[in-house]
């Protein structure tokens, strides 16, 4: 049996495509398919695909960037994008509290570390989610400028990707550092050495084989991204903070 929205080859018994979401068989019930069961198909697809695709940029970003794109459309491309920006902000979120947790127990209450996190309002919670996102979106805008400073023949959904990949490494940067603790400094250099050299090159794969934009194009492209991605997350996070 194939899905009728994406074609994807599915067994008889299945309810939702495992690629797309669509229901199949009427969803099981005959009927309308209840938006909770649709919304948790279509999660776990995303986190399926945005999980093929990590396995084949993290074996080499450059070549397995565009590789792990092209297996997606655009509409998929993007979702996948956006799995990657929100794994990126929850392992931040994760590592912020672990390292909360160490500095309490090392300063033994001295500090109230814990009060910037019990005193926060839900308002102020949800504005701290938001701005985690800000530098994924400004890479969006920068590498989209960036396409059309050089001339790319990429797509926006392009950007999106390659956003939510460049910001992975970071996100897993700072959750290994919070578990290693202060005391593998050295440690924590050489990952940071590792995840700053990965982004760079996941960024210069996107402008190249993703955005269309020419390899004597793409060398200075990069570090007008990450420039622009800079200020324009230093303006965001000041005018909304």
């Amino acid at each position: 049996m194939l899905c009728k929205a994406c074609g994807r080859a599915l067994a008889d018994n299945q309810r939702f495509c495992d690629s797309c979401g669509t229901a199949v068989n009427d969803g099981g019930s005959g009927g309308a398919t209840p938006l909770a069961q649709q919304l948790r198909s279509e999660v776990k697809a995303r986190s399926l695909d945005a999980w093929q695709g990590v396995k084949l940029f993290a074996k080499s970003p450059v070549g397995g960037l565009p590789e792990s794109f092209a297996l997606f459309d655009d509409r998929r491309a993007i979702q996948v994008g956006i799995v990657f920006a929100i794994a990126y902000e929850v392992a931040v979120l994760l590592g912020a509290l672990i390292f909360k947790s160490r500095t309490e127990a090392l300063l033994g209450g001295i500090i109230p570390v814990g009060q910037l996190v019990g005193d926060l309002t839900v308002k102020q919670l949800f504005k701290v989610l938001f701005l985690g996102l800000v530098p994924f979106v400004s890479l969006i805008a920068a590498c989209s400028l960036a396409r059309v400073i050089f001339r790319g023949a990429g797509r926006i959904a392009g950007d999106v990707y390659t956003a939510g990949a460049v910001v992975l490494p970071t996100g897993l940067l700072v959750l290994l550092a919070s578990l290693l603790g202060a005391a593998n400094v050295e440690v924590i250099a050489i990952l940071f050495l590792f995840a700053l050299t990965y982004s760079i090159l996941i960024l210069y794969a996107g402008c190249s084989r993703i955005g269309g934009i020419s390899e004597a194009g793409a060398a200075p492209a990069v570090p007008i991204i990450l420039v622009l991605s800079a200020w324009i997350t230093k303006i965001l996070v000041t005018a909304l903070w």
